[in-house]
């Protein structure tokens, strides 16, 4: 499925490859402890970019004073690698990761066969074991009917990035429609799948929000596709 769309069509060897190589892994007797241990050894590197994109971005702006906004927590990947850079580089400032997700997937009609369904309670216990409560913030809510009583409950909380990964119309454009105002000067927002097929809507919903702002990419990455500095 990871091929089917056109605009990915340059990555269809390397996906080959990667996926032969999961299911290859997976046929090998390797203690769990050594994905913690040793995890470069197993990572794939286009997942590895990823996470290098995202500390890169991190590094701008934490100086800023605001929070982080991960909205389309999943399973809690981007949520819990934002909370242990804080940990690491803030840990004396207010800076906290707060992540945005209904926790249903994308077709909760599904059941627990829904894509991309996460497991609240395992989350919960996943940051209560790593002792990151104090950061790690998680919001169970579906961001197209609740979000507004959030932020007018909560007027005062402002953002340094607002990371926005979910396909669905409609909550990508509540997501900007309450998170860009709050994003302060200087932060960035990152978009998961702009200019890209498999999230048809977003590139119109992003340019909705942003105005002359620039939308920009970095060579080494293709996901996120695109981050946002708000400058105007």
């Amino acid at each position: 499925m990871i091929n089917e769309y056109e605009g990915w069509k340059k990555f269809k060897d390397v996906n080959n490859d990667f996926f032969s190589y999961l299911d290859e892994l997976q046929t090998m007797d390797i203690e769990t402890k050594d994905f913690l241990y040793h995890f470069p050894v197993f990572v794939g590197y286009v997942n590895m970019s990823r996470f290098l994109f995202l500390y890169d971005l991190y590094k701008k702006v934490n100086e800023l004073n605001g929070h982080i906004a991960d909205v389309g927590t999943f399973k809690g990947a981007t949520l819990l690698f934002f909370t242990k850079l804080v940990k690491l580089f803030e840990n004396y400032t207010s800076t906290q990761v707060h992540g945005f997700d209904w926790f249903m997937g994308m077709n909760p009609d599904a059941g627990a066969n829904s894509t991309y369904k996460g497991d609240y309670e395992t989350l919960l216990k996943l940051i209560k074991l790593q002792k990151l409560e104090d950061i790690s913030i998680v919001h169970k809510m579906d961001i197209t009917k609740e979000l507004r009583g959030y932020f007018e409950q909560h007027p005062y909380l402002r953002y340094k990035i607002v990371l926005i990964d979910c396909g669905i119309k409609e909550v990508l454009d509540s997501a900007l429609e309450h998170f860009w105002p709050r994003l302060v000067p200087g932060g960035i927002l990152i978009m998961d799948h702009y200019n890209a097929e498999v999230s048809k809507d977003e590139s119109e919903i992003v340019e909705k929000y942003i105005g002359s702002n620039y939308v920009r990419q970095v060579s080494f990455s293709r996901s996120p596709t695109c981050y946002v500095v708000k400058e105007k």
